[in-house]
């Protein structure tokens, strides 16, 4: 058994590595996705219910919450789009056909806008954003190939 969880151990630290290093080239930060932390706690809870003293459980646990934690964080970066939520990873641009910008505005409030990408495969991807439609319509330009189109939306 103990095996089993040095493996995961190192799976998991790959993780918390993979994540560091794209996460560090994000130029612009999506909002948190809180669901990350909701889904770390309840996972989190529920694993601490039969506590071991075995270290590569006890490790084992810490990097799964670890890597819980981190992929609530997301956003644009120079090379890529790191993607947020349990199923994270990164988008290269030149998968993206297109976006859709929608611009959030409540009077009295930081502009907001919620991108939503499509790629070549029939996926989605929807991350928010505070900062103004026009200001991640000006960024995504510079990045996305001539064949991808951009589109603002409304609420």
């Amino acid at each position: 058994m103990s095996t089993i969880l040095l493996i995961v151990d190192v799976i998991f630290f790959l993780g918390a590595v993979f994540n560091v290093y794209w996460q560090s080239q994000i130029e612009i930060r999506s909002i948190y996705k809180v669901s990350s932390l909701i889904f770390a706690a309840f996972i989190g809870a529920w694993l601490l219910v039969s506590p071991t003293g075995q270290l590569s459980y006890i490790v084992m646990v810490a990097l799964f919450m670890l890597l819980n934690i981190m992929n609530g964080v997301g956003g644009v970066g120079e090379r890529k789009i790191v993607l947020n939520g349990f199923y994270s990873g990164v988008l290269d641009y030149a998968q993206v056909v297109h976006v859709t910008l929608i611009p959030i505005e409540i009077e009295g409030r930081k502009p907001k806008v919620a991108v939503i990408f499509n790629t070549k495969r029939p996926q989605q991807v929807e991350m928010n954003f505070n900062i103004s439609y026009k200001e991640m319509e000006k960024y995504l330009q510079k990045k996305l190939s001539n064949d991808a189109s951009v589109e603002i939306g409304q609420i």
